[in-house]
């Protein structure tokens, strides 16, 4: 399989548009077991797509591993990156997806970006997403709370 893997790192034309298609629902779980694997052991194309990769966790299924190949991304790169993908997802996000992009940001301990999901979900009128910031900030507002000096 690594074997496989190098032959395409080095021989592929597009790479990120070749993952990018196999990250679809369309193209099936196979594939997109396959994709994720390859991510995972060599993660140079992961920035590139990361809003594939946002939209894939919240696939309870994919969730755990689209969060590794996503925390392979250096922290400081990865939250501004992460921010306005994740901003957007919450426009039109549901509870359940609420949960998953918190536990993402719990993943990558992107705790400022998590209070800040907790604050809209806690403007919403839905009680089940109310209840998903409160879950939250039960449990991890203490670290977003603390900023460490730098």
């Amino acid at each position: 399989m690594h074997r496989r893997q190098a032959d395409f790192y080095q021989e592929a034309h597009d790479r990120p548009g070749l993952l990018k298609l196999a990250l679809t629902a369309e193209a099936g779980p196979w594939q997109q077991g396959a994709a994720l694997d390859f991510l995972a052991a060599l993660p140079d194309d992961v920035p590139a797509l990361l809003g594939d990769l946002v939209g894939l966790s919240l696939s309870r299924g994919w969730a755990l591993v689209v969060r590794q190949a996503i925390d392979r991304i250096p922290h400081d790169d990865l939250v501004p990156l992460l921010e306005p993908l994740i901003v957007e997802r919450l426009d039109s996000a549901d509870d359940d997806e609420y949960r998953l992009l918190a536990e993402l940001l719990v993943h990558v301990e992107a705790w400022e970006l998590l209070g800040r999901l907790v604050s809209r979900a806690l403007d919403t009128d839905d009680p089940a997403t109310r209840e998903v910031a409160e879950d939250f900030t039960q449990s991890y507002s203490p670290m977003w709370l603390f900023k460490p000096n730098p």
